[in-house]
């Protein structure tokens, strides 16, 4: 006998009926339940809307994506300032590519060290409004590189956004991805090894949600997934022979049950990327707009 869930087509109903609603569209302006099919109906279109490929290059996307704009960089410090002497700092490519770049942080020292360096920077806590970034703005980009797992006020970020972004622009937001492999394969078994001062890890609906509020809308989310390099017999040999000395371990963290020792924080999946997972990448991008730009 065929057993049918009585809710499936509720669901389905509610499906067609989304399409009937423009794009954009706030599911609290439908219905006053958000677990109602038609509510769960409209986030799975902006979801399905804002999806993307993973990229490979992280430092490289932002980079592009600030080329000839005027941006605003939030939290640019990045926890001290001897990162500012590295490559890999996300200000300094940011810096180097916009039109014009300015840095906001609430650490006087890291932005008295950016300072010295060249770079144009303002000391200012936003959770309190933009401030003095009020008369510099609009801006084309905001940034906010590896940020909202720190902050507590996560309305600060949109608050911004909303404040300060110009008509047509966007706010990029880099973030942990909660459901990378390596991640929910420590999670599960109580493992620690993230970042210390991390309060929350972002994901794709919430982020649709906390935009949403703000009356803007997640216009892109995907993942950064390194590009594999290509499998040679020098590479396999390095492999085999980080093992052999027991050195091959990417990420270590450490156990919460019994001794605490050192553990090793498995990568999980190993196949090749799919559409099925295009979200096993560590780290989530998310492309915020206002609803306009997209129309």
């Amino acid at each position: 006998m065929r057993l049918t869930n009585p809710r499936a087509a509720d669901f389905s109903a509610a499906s067609r009926k989304a399409l009937e609603y423009p794009s954009g569209t706030r599911w609290s302006a439908v219905t006053s339940d958000p677990n109602d099919p038609i509510a769960l109906a409209l986030r799975a279109r902006t979801l399905a809307a804002a999806f993307r490929p993973p990229v490979s290059d992280r430092l490289g996307y932002v980079e592009d994506r600030c080329r000839g704009r005027k941006v605003l960089d939030i939290g640019a410090v990045a926890h001290d300032s001897e990162r500012m002497d590295s490559p890999s700092w996300l200000h300094g490519r940011i810096a180097a590519v916009a039109a014009s770049c300015l840095a906001v942080d609430i650490l006087p020292a890291g932005v008295a060290a950016m300072q010295k360096r060249g770079f144009e920077a303002v000391t200012h806590d936003l959770s309190a409004g933009p401030g003095p970034l009020r008369e510099r703005g609009p801006f084309d980009v905001i940034v906010a590189g590896e940020l909202i797992e720190h902050v507590t006020d996560l309305g600060m970020l949109f608050r911004t956004a909303t404040d300060l972004l110009s008509p047509a622009g966007e706010m990029l937001i880099t973030t942990p991805n909660p459901f990378a492999p390596k991640r929910m394969w420590a999670g599960r078994r109580g493992m620690v090894w993230e970042n210390a001062d991390h309060i929350l890890l972002a994901f794709p609906a919430g982020m649709a949600e906390l935009a949403e509020r703000h009356d803007l809308l997640l216009a892109e989310a995907f993942t950064v997934v390194p590009a594999r390099p290509p499998v040679t017999a020098r590479s396999v040999a390095k492999r085999v022979l980080r093992s052999a000395r027991g050195t091959a371990w990417r990420t270590t963290g450490f156990t919460t049950s019994g001794a605490r020792v050192a553990t090793r924080i498995q990568s999980g999946l190993t196949r090749p990327p799919s559409r099925r997972d295009w979200f096993r990448g560590e780290t989530f991008i998310y492309v915020i707009r206002r609803p306009d730009a997209l129309s």
